[in-house]
């Protein structure tokens, strides 16, 4: 069985072939992450800015058929949820940014809220093939995305 340092390298490893850069965490952002120790449940707020056109890598069936960028998500987004909802999770919020009303104009287009039960469940799905490969459409679509893992300080 592999130890945990070889698993979050096969994971860097895995994320850096499938992103045009700071979509997908690399190796050190995933060693903190284990090395948090975080207990579960975790929510992981992910910010999210759709490319008006969808970017496949050349080749790729999709290249040049035209999806936009939320489109391309959406494929990843069907994907990843399955996987999700299978380690125990939930999507607990995906809203619209409608407007910024305090503070720096960003380019947000929606806001999804994942639940996991544990960063194991977390990375369990990560290392999932299947979700690699709809990674992806993941790098497809977005123009740039904030992951923050966090903690609810209201009582269950």
């Amino acid at each position: 069985m592999a130890n945990s340092d070889d698993i979050t390298a096969e994971l860097g490893r895995a994320f850096a072939g499938h992103t045009f850069g700071g979509l997908n965490p690399d190796e050190a952002q995933l060693r903190a992450l284990r090395e948090s120790h975080e207990e579960g449940p975790l929510q992981f707020v992910n910010l999210l800015a759709y490319r008006d056109q969808a970017v496949y890598p050349e080749g790729h069936e999709l290249a040049g058929a035209g999806l936009a960028g939320i489109e391309a998500y959406g494929r990843y987004g069907a994907v990843a949820l399955g996987h999700v909802t299978r380690r125990g999770g939930t999507m607990t919020l995906l809203n619209e940014v409608r407007l910024v009303l305090v503070g720096r104009d960003v380019p947000w287009d929606q806001i999804a809220v994942m639940e996991y039960p544990s960063i194991d469940a977390f990375m369990d799905m990560v290392r999932d093939p299947d979700y690699q490969a709809a990674l992806v459409h993941r790098d497809a679509g977005l123009a740039e995305t904030v992951l923050l893992v966090t903690r609810s300080l209201l009582p269950r």
